[in-house]
């Protein structure tokens, strides 16, 4: 049988209170959506800490029970970047292999020394085509 699964802890992080200050925006919706728990310090001592919802307690919170529609929306904008940023990966990396294979038929291995040296060094970065695809 299975074993349950084991919890993720929350993100921590520690800040000066001069950088938590600057950031203090992206650090509060990083609270709200990926429980990221931000300690604030000040000469290297814990001053106060950006929380989610969720740790803090409800009672001291005004509307603490109810959830985040702004998180749903964000999160959503998110994933289409991600996926936008897949695509324009898969487009790059198509292009880059156009292009080496252009060079390969300009230059063919052997021809050109600064190529091949091209070649060898970005040998681990080049796609190579599935054999049974």
């Amino acid at each position: 049988m299975a074993e349950p699964a084991t919890p993720l802890p929350r993100p921590r992080l520690e800040l000066s209170l001069v950088e938590a200050r600057t950031r203090f925006v992206q650090l509060a919706r990083l609270a709200g959506l990926t429980n990221q728990t931000t300690v604030v310090t000040e000469d290297g001592r814990p001053l106060a800490a950006i929380v989610p919802m969720g740790a803090a307690r409800p009672a001291a919170v005004p509307g603490a029970d109810r959830p985040n529609p702004a998180a749903a929306g964000w999160i959503r904008r998110i994933d289409k970047l991600r996926a936008e940023f897949r695509r324009q990966h898969v487009g790059l990396e198509q292009a880059l292999e156009e292009a080496w294979q252009e060079l390969d038929r300009l230059s063919p291995p052997g021809t050109d020394q600064r190529v091949d040296g091209l070649r060898t060094a970005h040998a681990d970065l080049r796609r190579r085509p599935d054999p049974t695809g």
